[in-house]
Parts: C-alpha cells; sequence; structure tokens
C-alpha cells in the first residue's frame, strides 16, 4: 500500500463528520417532543462537543499512535434463530461498514453456533487465525477456557451480552448488568401489584432459561432478589421454576404448553428471563383461555421484536426491560479497534453495562424505534476512560427514553 498524502487524516476527520451531523440532524428532527431522562451533553453544544472530540481524536491519534490500516474482525453469534441476537450482529455489521468507510481494511467473518461443541471448535479455529478482534457470544460459560486461550494469544476480545465467572478471560464485557436489570424490573412490578391490592399470597412461577447461560441465571437471581423479602414474609410463594432453552421459542412454547393448563388460573405471574419464554407463555395462556394481563401477569425481559411489543402495548403483558443489543455489538467492533491502535486503555476486568429501560404499555411502540439508534464511539471512548483498576464497572448512561405511566 502506498504512503498516505498528509491530507488523509482530515479526509476521515470529514467523513466521520458527516456521518456523526448527518445522525445528529435525523435524530434531533424525528425526536418526539418528550421529557429526557438523560442526554449526553447540552443540545445547543453538542454538535460542537462531538465534531470538537472527533476532530481531536482523530489528530491525536495520528500524531501518536500508528493507525492499523487493516484488522480482522471476527463475531461469534450464539444464538442465529433469536431476533434479538440479529439486532446485535447488526451493529457488529454496521461499525464495520463504518470502518471501512474511514478507509480501514476489515476482514470480517461470523461464526454461528447454537452448540457448545460447535462454538468451541469455532474458536479453536480462530486460536489458528490469529485475528485482530473478536467479538463473542458465548453459548454457555464453559467457552471461557478456549477464549482465554484466544486472548492470550494476543487478540483483543470483547464480551457481549453474556460475561464469563472468570473476567481476566476477556479485555471487555459489553452488556447489561442482567441481575441488577431484572432486580429493579421485578420490584417495580412487586409495588404495582401492591398498589393494585391483588391479594396475597402471590403465586409465581418463573422460567429461568437453562443453567450455563450467564444471562438466564444472573436475571433468575435477580428476580430472586427482589422476592426474597416478600417470601420471608410469606407474601409470595415461588410455585415452580422451568428450565428450558430460552433461545427455541418451539421448545419454550412445548414446556409453556404443560405448565399452563396444570395451574390454571391459580398463578399470580409468570416470570421470565426473556422475550421468547414470555412470549411462549402469552400462547399458551390464551390457548387455555385465561387472559395474560387481566386473570395472571407475565414479566419478561428485552422489548425487541415487534409481536412481542406488541403484546405489551395491549397490556398482555406487564413489564419488560429494554435493553440495547445494537450498541453492544456496534460499540463492541469499536472497542476492539480502538484496543488494537493503542486509543483506549482498559483496566483488567472492565466493564461498560449499556443502556437499559422500563418498558410498559405506554411507552412500548417508542421503545421500536429506538432499536437502531447509533450512539458514537466517541462516547465510548469517554466511558472508558472513566474507569480505573479500582473502578473497573460503570453503566452507561440512556442517551434517550421516554418515562410514562
Amino acid at each position: 500500500m502506498s504512503t498516505p498524502k498528509t491530507t488523509t487524516p482530515w479526509l476521515y476527520a470529514a467523513i466521520v463528520i458527516i456521518v456523526i451531523l448527518a445522525g445528529l440532524v435525523g435524530y434531533f428532527a424525528s425526536r418526539p417532543p418528550i421529557e429526557k431522562v438523560t442526554t449526553v451533553t447540552v443540545e445547543r453544544t453538542l454538535t460542537q462537543t462531538v465534531l470538537q472530540t472527533v476532530l481531536q481524536t482523530i489528530t491525536q491519534t495520528q500524531a501518536a499512535v500508528p493507525v492499523k490500516k487493516k484488522i480482522t474482525v471476527f463475531f461469534f453469534d450464539p444464538a442465529p434463530a433469536n431476533p434479538w441476537w440479529d439486532i446485535l450482529a447488526k451493529g457488529v455489521e454496521d461499525a464495520v461498514s463504518d470502518l471501512k468507510a474511514l478507509g480501514i481494511d476489515v476482514d470480517y467473518r461470523r461464526f454461528d453456533a447454537t452448540s457448545l461443541d460447535t462454538q468451541i471448535s469455532q474458536v479453536q479455529q480462530a486460536l489458528a487465525l490469529k485475528p485482530d478482534v473478536a467479538v463473542v457470544g458465548p453459548v454457555s460459560d464453559a467457552l471461557q477456557d478456549v477464549v482465554k486461550q484466544l486472548r492470550q494469544a494476543g487478540t483483543k476480545v470483547i464480551l457481549v451480552d453474556r460475561d464469563f465467572p472468570d473476567q481476566t478471560a476477556r479485555d471487555l464485557y459489553l452488556g447489561t448488568d442482567n441481575r441488577w436489570a431484572a432486580r429493579i424490573e421485578a420490584e417495580a412490578f412487586l409495588k404495582w401489584l401492591e398498589a393494585k391490592g391483588i391479594p396475597k399470597p402471590w403465586k409465581i412461577i418463573i422460567f429461568r432459561g437453562l443453567p450455563g447461560i450467564p444471562t438466564s441465571y444472573l436475571r433468575y437471581e435477580g428476580f430472586m432478589d427482589a422476592l426474597k423479602p416478600y417470601i420471608d414474609r410469606g407474601d409470595v410463594q415461588v410455585l415452580e421454576e422451568v428450565q428450558v432453552d430460552p433461545d427455541l421459542l418451539p421448545e419454550c412454547y412445548a414446556k409453556a404448553s404443560t405448565i399452563v393448563p396444570k395451574y390454571g388460573k391459580g398463578v399470580t405471574a409468570y416470570f421470565a428471563t426473556n422475550l421468547l419464554q414470555a412470549m411462549a407463555i402469552v400462547q399458551a395462556l390464551n390457548d387455555n383461555k385465561i387472559a395474560p394481563g387481566v386473570d395472571v401477569y407475565v414479566l419478561g425481559f428485552d422489548a425487541q421484536v415487534t409481536d412481542w411489543v406488541n403484546l405489551i402495548a395491549k397490556g398482555q403483558v406487564a413489564l419488560s426491560i429494554q435493553q440495547h443489543p445494537y450498541t453492544m455489538g456496534y460499540w463492541g467492533v469499536w472497542a476492539g479497534y480502538y484496543l488494537v491502535t493503542g486509543q483506549m486503555k482498559l483496566p483488567e476486568k472492565a466493564v461498560i453495562n449499556t443502556p437499559t429501560y422500563k418498558v410498559v404499555p405506554c411507552n412500548a411502540t417508542y421503545s421500536l424505534s429506538l432499536d437502531y439508534f447509533k450512539i458514537s464511539p466517541i462516547e465510548l471512548l469517554k466511558l472508558s476512560a472513566q474507569l480505573s483498576p479500582t473502578n473497573p464497572q460503570l453503566h452507561a448512561p440512556g442517551y434517550y427514553g421516554l418515562a410514562c405511566s
């Protein structure tokens, strides 16, 4: 490749500025007149601040860091049949496209797997190929050791959505604080039941996914954190805990179809650790002529997939939590690039929790518009700069939201 001309950095800057300005103009033009929950900065200075930050980042990088012109990015998708993961994959692929638009030669490869054996084999293949960056959605914690080998071999490893018990197996985790999010969701729902005067003890069934899937057991633990004081007082009874593969809707529905008729209307609420389990529960309730949202309540997790959001909007689901998988994927690629080029320095066990929101019937439809909202990678750099060995974890702000009741 020929030596770049001295004007190349400014060409890169111009491309980035155009992309960001276009996004900002579209965003502010399309925003509904709502009360802001959180913002990046004051609107009057937002455009100026972003432009200055982009220019400063690019000029500093050109002056101090040899910019890598070619990079290999591998993405490991653990649930290609799950539409939630399709959104995360779109974030990954959009980040790859943005890097290419900046003149970076990106060798991008995607590996789909639904079984642990397949994903272990894929990561072992990556060990031989030595990618610069691996964005990994683990099938289960059992992938931990081979991913740690990949990191030790020099690949920058970004885990998305699902973290490992051994946080030294990766460079960064980008995703929801699942235990915390499930706890605040369940606490809000239990207070809502109390306010409605629903007779106690409340009888709960929990669809908890499968052992070994970090998101499932962390959300289950968050539910139990909220339920425990009620259980201790005799105000809640957990009738059954159901294990099922949370990424396969037919299996979730088959399990729900056996559980729902077993208990009928003798259940106060079903708690589900993801949207596919909750969708299956709603369908099984309707099949058995039990009205969800009237006879029995349903809690889910996530606010993607139009059919699911419509269930929330209609009141058939009482409450859910919206994650932002697009940001996990989009920032995952950029984090890898920043680490490879030396623009980002992270402490061990680094965690950046991506935004989450409570979704109820009055803001469910609005939540769909947020699925593909692109948050600038400059924000990722700002957040990473706040991490330290004594404070390796933080929550990203909301950036947008619609509070309603």
